[in-house]
């Protein structure tokens, strides 16, 4: 009888990240399925359930490496007054996504009526908004800061999420970078003004 294959667990990690990176890219979440995965690897698709629990644990992984770079992403904009860096980070965020298309879906598809998002998605996303609600706390100091990040997250996320199905043409024939900056800046002329 035939002893099952060894492989170096790490090894293994990133050559699955890895695949399942180009087929979300590719394909976006539809595409990352068992069988797909197996093949771009390598190897059978119980190896990969036997290290990452599943599809699930798989895109967790890929999503935990996106969010990385997320953040990275954010603490490497230059400081700036709050309207600046806000607009900034609207910018840099919708041209994120348009690098990650694929990728990037995967952050917020997949099942959710039966599955809770583990502790460290929903505070990573938390810092996300923590983050946006800085500069608009120091813009408004009197203005609920994360409730108004909260909004402004989801605007620039429908405009992120449209483009990156490759829907906005459906609504509007306007670029995601210049609705995004909209967004953020009609957010700044309503707390501004006291509109809230």
């Amino acid at each position: 009888m035939a002893r099952p294959r060894q492989y170096d667990r790490d090894d293994l990690k990133k050559r699955v990240i890895l695949a399942a990176r180009g087929l979300l890219q590719e394909g976006g979440p539809p595409a990352l399925t068992a069988r797909a995965l197996a093949e771009a690897v390598g190897v059978t698709s119980g190896t990969i359930y036997a290290q990452f629990g599943g599809l699930r644990g798989v895109t967790l992984a890929v999503n935990q490496e996106t969010f990385a770079e997320l953040r990275a992403m954010i603490e490497a904009l230059p400081d700036a007054p709050p309207e600046t860096w806000l607009h900034n980070l609207a910018e840099a965020y919708v041209a994120f996504m348009l690098q990650r298309q694929g990728v990037w879906q995967a952050l917020f598809a997949g099942p959710r009526r039966d599955e809770a998002a583990p502790e460290w998605y929903l505070r990573t996303i938390r810092a996300l908004l923590a983050r946006i609600a800085e500069p608009l706390g120091r813009i408004a100091p009197d203005e609920d800061a994360a409730l108004r990040a909260e909004e402004l997250f989801l605007a620039v996320h429908g405009v992120v999420a449209l483009a990156a199905a490759d829907r906005l043409d459906m609504i509007t024939g306007r670029r995601a970078e210049t609705l995004a900056c909209e967004a953020v800046a009609t957010m700044i002329r309503s707390i501004s003004a006291g509109g809230r």
